[in-house]
């Protein structure tokens, strides 16, 4: 439970940044993407709007031309009722008619509300042969067709409004939809206006077809479909905002360690040298001691170092964990014994600092000389030993009395051609060979061949990972005397207290 608090709270302390990020570019993302669908939309509704009044117009005008055949010239009796009465019960477009002549005067159909001042109006506006005109000062708005048959007789058709609307607009976009104007030869057609001033987050079209112009204001915000949208929308980017900083952490850590957990652990002193011993595997002399680094967390407890030594190179860190471990283990180094500190090719080549001046500054730390400090160079990635300044760097680390030497040989990137260009002056051979002594005998002769082969350039040979007393009598047999490993003592911090493990031989 303790752990799962720990991780939450860092999860948190981490996350939450992220977290804001994601939910701005998912809220950019879902704005700019249905931003991108209305606009085409409203784009979509206007050509619609301008072609289906196109038609509606040619559509008035055919069917006043087709009932205009049909009535006697400057007749206007029972039966031209009839006939403007049964027009408007068939007809698609209009719902009421009336006939206006010189001679027959006014007649219309049934329920027909139209008086004939309203058509001399309409008319004394502007020539025909053709008006149109929008009235919206009713309960019910209409528009007005009148249509000259012949000079003095006017056949006259009225639409409601509401029949126009749902030709233009269907259910789901009237509530998108905040005005609309249509223009018939630059007057007034229609006109929808919900809005007592146009919003700042609108969209606004404007489109033209012969004689049809229409323009259009949409209300993203007030379209249902918009607005389902982003209700959809919302839990997924919750969803996101949870998921991708859990991602995003995992992938900037290694092995779930982030370089702010090393950075705390070290100002906290959570990572503390530990030591082995390097022996002489006859005597059981002590020799040396390895210094390495233990993460004990609070809350995670133990952590390997392969879990936090790789992200701590990765950011420029095992400087500073190798000073810390050095403050620790000041003054603690027994006499007549040397101590070996881990380097990797990163801190040899690291052109901000001078290596030669950092170890030294390390040994004032430990309170040792620099003849009683060993630097394994370990490879995590490979050293070009054939780079000149490479080269004067080992050579003023030798010079000023520091011992060299070539960690895991045999696994990484030193090899034989390593030292045919540098010879350090002692290689470690990893455990992975000692470790065949006693097993897979296809192993044992690259182990006799490095043997072999550092006795005949001089160079010392640590065996690195000595278990048992096989393996230690097979390499005194072959002369390698300087062993590590848990035959002769585990890894092991000490207190001010206490001296270091001095291992024995049994």
């Amino acid at each position: 439970m303790i752990q799962i608090r720990w991780q939450l709270g860092r999860y948190l302390r981490h996350g939450w940044q992220w977290f804001i990020l994601i939910q701005l570019a998912c809220l950019l993302g879902v704005l700019l993407a249905g931003g991108l669908a209305l606009s085409q939309r409203l784009d979509d509704r206007v050509d619609a709007v301008v072609d289906t009044t196109e038609n509606y117009l040619s559509s008035g005008i055919e069917a006043l031309a087709r009932l205009g055949q049909t009535l006697d010239p400057g007749v206007c009796d029972a039966t031209t009722e009839f006939r403007l009465t049964e027009a408007a019960i068939h007809s698609e477009v209009f719902d009421h008619f009336a006939y206006l002549s010189d001679e027959g005067g006014y007649c219309r159909s049934a329920t027909n509300p139209l008086y004939p001042i309203q058509v001399g109006q309409l008319m004394s506006r502007h020539p025909g042969p053709l008006w149109l005109a929008f009235d919206d000062s009713t309960l019910t708005p209409y528009q007005l067709f009148v249509q000259q048959m012949a000079p003095g007789h006017y056949l006259v058709g009225m639409a409601k409004s509401a029949h126009l609307l749902e030709k233009l607009l269907s259910s789901r976009d009237r509530d998108f939809i905040g005005q609309m104007s249509i223009r018939v030869d630059g007057r007034l057609f229609y006109a929808q206006d919900r809005l007592d001033s146009v919003p700042w987050l609108s969209l606004q079209r404007t489109r033209s077809l012969e004689r049809v112009s229409a323009q259009v204001v949409g209300l993203p915000l007030c379209d249902s479909h918009w607005r389902r949208w982003l209700s959809y929308s919302l839990p997924l980017s919750l969803a996101l905002g949870l998921v991708l900083p859990a991602l995003i952490i995992r992938h900037h850590s290694h092995k779930g360690v982030l370089v702010d957990d090393l950075t705390t652990a070290l100002k906290r002193g959570e990572i503390a040298p530990v030591f082995q011993p390097i022996v002489d595997g006859g005597s059981g002399r002590v020799r040396g001691f390895e210094m390495m680094a233990r993460w004990h967390h609070p809350n995670l407890g133990q952590i390997t170092p392969d879990t936090f030594i790789p992200i701590m190179e990765r950011h420029g860190l095992l400087d500073s964990l190798l000073t810390s471990l050095a403050d620790q283990a000041r003054g603690k180094l027994p006499d007549a014994t040397y101590l070996s500190i881990n380097l990797s090719g990163e801190q040899l080549t690291h052109g901000l600092r001078d290596p030669i001046s950092f170890l030294l500054e390390i040994c004032h730390r430990l309170r040792i000389g620099a003849d009683r400090l060993m630097v394994e160079i370990t490879e995590r990635q490979a050293l070009d030993y054939d780079c000149p300044q490479l080269q004067e760097t080992l050579a003023l680390l030798r010079h000023t009395g520091f011992k060299l030497a070539f960690d895991d040989f045999g696994t990484g990137y030193n090899g034989i051609a390593c030292l045919r260009t540098f010879s350090p002056d002692v290689i470690k051979i990893d455990k992975s060979y000692v470790q065949t002594i006693n097993g897979e005998a296809i192993q044992r002769p690259v182990l006799e061949a490095i043997i072999q082969l550092s006795r005949q350039m001089g160079v010392e040979v640590i065996a690195e990972g000595v278990e048992t007393e096989a393996q230690r009598r097979f390499l005194l047999d072959r002369g390698v005397t300087s062993m590590q490993g848990y035959l002769f003592g585990r890894p092991a911090r000490w207190h001010d207290s206490c001296p270091l493990p001095q291992p024995a031989i049994a």
